[in-house]
């Protein structure tokens, strides 16, 4: 079999900052209103938490939930919008780009993925938050791996970007935690569910792009 091809980090940092030059306004717009978009859905639910009622308890475990769902679909949104950036050179509206996972037919793919992503990682973390992690890694692509799946105009099955992102990430999934550590924001490996910045940041999106 042939060894799998080693990411270039330094390639991948020259590329990205050539194709952002001229575009840094547009790039940090997106990421600011959707930074501030995901920061209210991920901090919404502390205002209903340790009510010491247990209704309102409940409320807030909903919002959660509601708000993470959201703020999935937001991300691959982004995902989606940088994707379109480096592959044809177009610079979405703003709003346009962090709504992109709710229009053009891409919900309910972009939902079941996004959904089923979170729920196997989670799973797998109630084990051991090690191999929560690997997973984590391993679906890593499957937002980006979905949105060449609809662009070819195919219906992807539920699990199929999820199946195509774990043979891609074999023997990838170290460079990629290496890379994500010099992304501006990044996310905490522990923390692989929090849509923090370095999932919308522009630096990092075309990079991963």
């Amino acid at each position: 079999m042939e060894a799998a091809k080693k990411i270039d980090r330094a390639a991948l940092k020259k590329m990205a900052k050539g194709q952002l030059k001229g575009n840094w306004g547009w790039a940090v717009c997106l990421t600011l209103v959707s930074a501030v978009i995901l920061g209210v859905l991920n901090g919404w639910p502390a205002f209903f938490m340790d009510s010491g009622d247990n209704s309102i308890n409940n409320v807030a475990v909903v919002l959660d939930v509601f708000g993470g769902i959201l703020g999935g679909l937001i991300t691959a949104g982004i995902i989606y919008t940088y994707l379109k950036f480096v592959d044809r050179k177009e610079k979405a509206n703003v709003f346009s780009g962090v709504f992109a996972g709710f229009t053009k037919g891409r919900f309910i793919p972009t939902f079941l993925t996004t959904f089923l992503t979170a729920l196997f990682a989670a799973l797998w973390t109630l084990l051991l938050i090690i191999p929560g992690i690997i997973k984590y890694y391993s679906y890593a692509m499957a937002p980006y791996i979905l949105k060449d799946l609809l662009d070819a105009g195919k219906e992807p099955a539920p699990t199929e970007a999820i199946s195509k992102s774990k043979e891609l990430m074999n023997g990838h999934k170290w460079e990629l935690f290496v890379l994500e550590l010099s992304f501006i924001g990044f996310n905490r490996p522990s923390e692989p569910f929090d849509h923090s910045f370095s999932r919308v940041s522009p630096m990092g999106q075309v990079q991963l792009a």
